[in-house]
Order: structure tokens, then C-alpha cells, then sequence
């Protein structure tokens, strides 16, 4: 324990729950609240031990088809599950994630308000959290699913495009979601919205035959140089197309998926297409 360094301080969610997880020095306690009010938990330096007040209580398991990214809460051959009891049959154990928390130094943590009713509608998406997407009160950081690293992945603009930084994805720009006519209109804290868009870097370089195409052109040459990006103008709307655990999707411009690689591209098939969530 001497060796640790005690400098990756976390809160867990439970994946696509409205759910927060104490730990009250000898168990776990899992009650409905918002996730961010549970205790704060420690990751030690080979990111496979979960400590509290400075003792390893718990091992971290990784979820076999999210790497990376979620978890299982293990404890000599047994699982955590939603009742904050042990069992040994792993189906009935939570899925896990973990909302790495800021250093906020010689101030006090801030102590974050309850949401009364999480959900808004049943039919709409939900966090990560499991809070509604659409919730008129509540803003999102948008966590990217890549298995790289649970503390990198901040969405940031740049050029007015959307780049994915080395920061913790909660020091991300904020976002706001709801509902337009069937799709889902994203926009910033700022007031800008997310769409599909291209570089004016690119856009310099392109043939004067593609100066008159559009985005939705299913033109050969250029239909590739779009990413995501943003408006100060609300554009065409983005789908969430749902894929992987109930709070993760894809995003969907109409004609195609988005992947995250240097930058953010565009890609035909969903299989290519990378997931995501946002966390409340």
C-alpha cells in the first residue's frame, strides 16, 4: 500500500442505472441516487485493485466485450451485485464504469444535487448514468468506448471540429440533448450544435467539381472529408442508433456512422463505427 500513489481518485457508475455506490468501511451500499454522490473510491497503479480510506477492499474485473471501459466489482471468486450483496454467479453482478474525479486541492469536493425524476420518458436514451438524454435540466460529458484508458478522452473543439483530448472525458465540453423531429439535436454549452461539417482546412483543398456538393452527396471523392463538428446554426440533427449496453450507441447522420481515429471520420457500416455515451 506504501507504494501507491492515491492519485487517480474515482466514483463508479453502474452502467445505465440511476444508482450510486457507498461504501460504508466493511461493505458496499448501492441506493438510488445520482452516481456522483456515492464514495469516493481510489484505483491503484496496475488499475486492477479498488481502494478506500486507504485500504484495497475490492478487485476490478474487466467485462469481456468492453475492455477497458467496464467492469465487474470482484471479491474472492464472487461478484457485486445491485443489492450490494455477494454472489458467486457472475450474471447477477453490476456492470461498472468509472467517473475519474477532479483534484480539487485544498478545496472541498462539491457535493452534487439529487435528480428527483431521472427518467422523463421511458421511450427516450439514457446516460450512462441512467439519466434521459433529454432531461431539460441536466447536461452531459460525452464519453467515448475505446478500451485505451479510463482517465483520457475529453471532447474538445478545435477548427470547429470535435477532437477527443488527454483529459479526463468529465473536463469535456458540456453538452445538452433533446428531441427533433425523431432525431436528437445536440448543442454545446456554448450554444453551438454538433453536425456533420468539414474542416475549412479541407474544404480549401477540395476539386471545383465537389465545391457544389453537400455533405449528404454521395460523391466518391469527397463524401469521406466530413467529421463532426459544430454550428452556431441548428443544422440537420444527429441519430443515436442504439449498439452495445443499453446507454451506448452510435451516432448517425442519415447516411453514415462516425468513427473515432486521428480525427473523427465517416464510415459506411455500423460495425465500423465507433460507440459512445454521455454521462450526466
Amino acid at each position: 500500500m506504501e507504494s501507491e500513489g492515491f492519485d487517480r481518485p474515482f466514483r463508479f457508475i453502474v452502467t445505465g442505472q440511476y444508482l450510486a455506490i457507498h461504501y460504508n468501511g466493511s461493505a458496499f451500499e448501492i441506493n438510488r441516487d445520482y452516481h456522483a454522490r456515492g464514495s469516493l473510491f481510489y484505483l491503484s497503479n496496475d488499475e486492477k485493485k479498488i481502494i478506500h480510506n486507504r485500504t484495497f477492499i475490492a478487485d476490478l474485473y474487466d467485462y469481456p466485450d468492453y475492455e477497458g471501459d467496464v467492469f465487474f466489482i470482484g471479491k474472492e471468486s464472487h461478484y457485486l451485485a445491485q443489492d450490494g450483496k455477494w454472489t458467486d454467479n457472475i450474471k447477477y453482478a453490476i456492470k461498472v464504469q468509472i467517473d475519474p474525479e477532479g483534484d480539487y486541492g485544498e478545496a472541498e469536493t462539491p457535493i452534487h444535487p439529487s435528480i428527483s425524476h431521472p427518467i422523463i420518458d421511458v421511450d427516450n436514451p439514457i446516460s450512462a448514468d441512467g439519466i434521459d438524454l433529454y432531461h431539460p435540466d441536466k447536461l452531459f460529458s460525452l464519453y467515448l468506448i475505446n478500451g485505451d484508458c479510463l482517465w483520457l478522452g475529453d471532447a474538445r473543439e478545435f477548427d470547429n471540429a470535435l477532437y477527443f483530448g488527454p483529459n479526463q472525458y468529465s473536463d469535456g465540453i458540456p453538452f445538452q440533448l433533446s428531441k427533433h423531429e425523431g432525431k436528437t439535436r445536440i448543442r454545446s454549452h456554448d450554444g453551438k450544435y454538433l453536425t456533420a461539417m468539414m474542416e475549412d482546412s479541407l474544404a480549401s483543398h477540395l476539386d471545383e467539381g465537389c465545391k457544389q456538393h453537400t455533405k449528404f452527396s454521395q460523391c466518391s471523392h469527397c463524401k469521406g472529408w466530413y467529421t463532426l463538428g459544430f454550428s452556431v446554426e441548428p443544422q440537420e440533427c444527429l441519430s443515436l442508433v442504439p449498439r452495445g449496453l443499453p446507454s451506448m450507441f452510435v451516432l448517425y447522420d442519415g447516411l453514415f456512422y462516425y468513427k473515432v481515429a486521428e480525427r473523427i471520420v465517416r464510415v459506411e457500416k455500423i460495425d465500423d463505427a465507433s460507440l459512445f455515451q454521455f454521462v450526466g
